[in-house]
């Protein structure tokens, strides 16, 4: 294939990851699997987390150990979750040892939680603050490595339980030696993480803000649901979705050029083999 045809595929690969994820999904995953090879990491990743879990899961166990943990490495841990719940007990254990045994711990929590509640899709790299810190010691533990961004931090108490939230601009202007709990808002929304995923849409909590603390049954705090990650969610629930690409001009234009490149890279048969 020429190529111009190569960068016109790639492109397309860019510009409407959500098509490209669909088409994909229609070829054998070794074809699929080295077509994402082609891609800038960034490029295919995007791809993967568009996809169906199932069909990610399907790529990604023809690859090998290190190139599936090049990619689970820049993945969140609810999209590397949803991926995990498709695979076979053995495939399972490998895909987990690949990753750090943290994030081990935080998927399985994750798939733990039936994939139509909140439970099974919260950020849970987040920064927690404890009641009993210093505004100093907040910004120490944020320095310490990058946490997924919210606008709001929640503080908990001794048992884990969420107590209170603060912005993180509001915390930036004050003294190094307050404490947090006096400087912290007690009113606190949040979610079971056993909601189910249609409920939780239609949530008051989201006419005041984009983001909510979400709970176990005992009242830990597990992580923080994005009003976005609920309609990702449910859209991903969808097995049969066939949403329209939002660019049908784009798709149209780059289609023929993106089989073209998957022709290539399907084997030749001999002839008498």
């Amino acid at each position: 294939m020429s190529a111009l045809n190569l960068k016109i595929a790639q492109h397309f690969l860019q510009e409407e990851p959500a098509g490209a994820a669909r088409l994909l999904s229609l070829q054998t995953p070794d074809i699929a699997a080295e077509l994402l090879k082609t891609l800038p990491n960034e490029v295919a990743l995007n791809v993967l987390k568009v996809m169906q879990p199932r069909s990610a899961a399907e790529i990604l166990i023809t690859q090998t150990d290190v190139d599936i943990a090049r990619w689970l490495g820049k993945m969140k841990l609810a999209d590397i979750a949803a991926i995990l719940r498709h695979l076979q007990e053995e495939e399972l254990a490998r895909f987990l040892n690949l990753i750090s045994v943290r994030r081990q711990t935080l998927c399985k929590m994750l798939i733990s939680y039936p994939d139509y509640t909140v439970g099974a899709w919260v950020e849970t790299d987040v920064l927690i603050l404890e009641e009993t810190m210093t505004v100093e010691e907040s910004l120490l533990r944020l320095k310490k490595r990058d946490y997924i961004g919210f606008a709001l931090v929640y503080v908990v108490n001794q048992h884990r339980h969420v107590v209170g939230q603060l912005s993180l601009t509001h915390l930036l202007r004050k003294a190094p030696q307050q404490k947090i709990a006096d400087l912290m808002d007690t009113h606190v929304a949040s979610l079971s993480g056993y909601t189910e995923l249609h409920s939780a849409l239609k949530s008051p909590v989201w006419a005041q803000q984009d983001q909510v603390a979400v709970a176990n049954r005992s009242g830990d705090f597990i992580g923080v649901l994005p009003h976005y990650r609920v309609r990702s969610a449910l859209g991903r629930m969808d097995e049969t979705q066939d949403k329209p690409s939002e660019s049908l001009d784009l798709l149209d234009a780059y289609t023929s050029s993106f089989a073209s490149m998957l022709d290539t890279l399907v084997p030749v048969k001999v002839k008498g083999k």
